[in-house]
């Protein structure tokens, strides 16, 4: 990965797939209620010592809770999307 992203030497990558919204009451760790995307991928971040953001899991994929694990359930990708 570190070839793909064009450094020899990362400080800090950050996956910003399900963080563009504090958890909702009750959170919990499968298919979160309430999250958001965050910050497109990219390199370019402006955040010293961030070298990028990505999105470790696509949108919609689900953890077990929506659907089966590995699934992609359109509706949580939506309720992420908007």
């Amino acid at each position: 990965m570190i070839r793909e992203l064009g450094s020899s030497r990362l400080a800090m990558v950050i996956d910003t797939s399900r963080n563009g919204a504090r958890p909702a009451a009750g959170h919990r760790a499968c298919d979160p209620p309430g999250r958001r995307l965050g910050e497109l991928p990219t390199t370019a971040t402006g955040v010293p010592g961030v070298d990028a953001y990505l999105w470790v899991k696509p949108p919609g994929q689900a953890d077990g809770c929506t659907a089966a694990a590995g699934t992609f359930d359109a509706r949580y990708a939506y309720l992420l999307a908007r």
